[in-house]
């Protein structure tokens, strides 16, 4: 049996993204079929990040690996991933309840559209700390997020999609992540085969994500792209921060400026994390609901 161990720290940047993404990397140069992960040396875990092992952990499982989850050995872990129903997920049995601060560990399969629709509704634009905005604007930010949901499976052919999220209190600007995972075909590869389709020069990875997040730019024959235009512009009044993580590319936009980065390993699929300011005291309104606007600086 090979031992995977998950690393000391687990945080929702580049270091931690390439660290799960190491996962997939290792097991494919070791013979033994038979994989641990092994959680004994990981003392912080962001949870949100829990739905990108999940999804890793399926896909090699679904190429024949057996896979063993190990209990955390540290407290703080164990209660990260127990109160998200991560570990419940992978039946290990915990003791900890579920808290408010966590947005539940899921996993939708391809016929489970409206089920995800209802869960970012309860989970994130209906929690009482999401920036205060109207029906309209909840509606169509629902509507951006199922896009992630709709992409993966017909752009990336994915089987299932995964998702999961944190609310952290205690930080200097309190904020919410969630985010949002499939192992289907990665951004890259659909941007390259739409290049040579169409005879255009090839992007690299992380040009491709940039290419995708334009509005209107799709893979397919059909309109439509990753739905992400209004989640953006949300985010940008909100002073969030927005990340897309595909094969080997590193996207994130904040405060109106993009960092964009080569990753030190492979994710075999696509990673969208959102990331919402919850110490925002503005009102949305889309641009329809003038008469009803406040202040214009929340106009989306």
């Amino acid at each position: 049996m090979y031992d995977f161990y998950i690393e000391k720290n687990i945080r929702t940047e580049i270091d931690g993204y390439a660290a799960i993404a190491r996962l997939y990397k290792e097991v494919h140069n070791q013979k033994d079929i038979s994989l641990r992960i092994n959680f004994s040396q990981c003392i912080h875990f962001d949870a949100n990040l829990a739905s990108v092992l999940g999804a890793l952990i399926d896909l090699l499982i679904e190429e024949g690996y057996q896979v063993w989850i190990t209990k955390p050995l540290y407290t703080g872990v164990r209660r990260i991933l127990s109160r998200n129903q991560f570990l419940k997920a992978f039946l290990i049995d915990t003791s900890n309840e579920d808290k408010e601060t966590f947005i539940p560990y899921r996993k939708f399969s391809q016929t489970e559209s409206d089920d995800f629709k209802k869960y970012i509704d309860d989970e994130l634009i209906s929690k009482q700390k999401f920036p205060k905005h109207t029906e309209l604007v909840g509606r169509n930010i629902n509507e951006s997020i199922f896009e992630i949901y709709v992409n993966a499976i017909t752009h990336g052919n994915s089987k299932s999609v995964y998702c999961c999220g944190e609310y952290k209190p205690e930080v200097e600007i309190p904020r919410l992540d969630v985010t949002i995972v499939d192992c289907g075909n990665t951004i890259y590869k659909n941007v390259c085969d739409y290049c040579a389709r169409k005879g255009l020069d090839s992007l690299n990875s992380f040009e491709a994500i940039e290419w995708a997040i334009q509005e209107g730019n799709t893979t397919k024959e059909s309109t439509g792209g990753l739905g992400l235009s209004l989640i953006k512009d949300f985010i940008d009044l909100n002073k969030g921060l927005l990340q897309i993580i595909s094969s080997n590319g590193f996207w994130e936009y904040e405060n109106g400026k993009v960092n964009s980065k080569f990753m030190e390993n492979i994710f075999p699929g696509t990673i969208v994390n959102m990331e919402f300011n919850f110490n925002d005291d503005k009102f949305y309104y889309m641009s329809e609901e003038k008469e009803a606007l406040l202040d214009p600086n929340d106009l989306l």
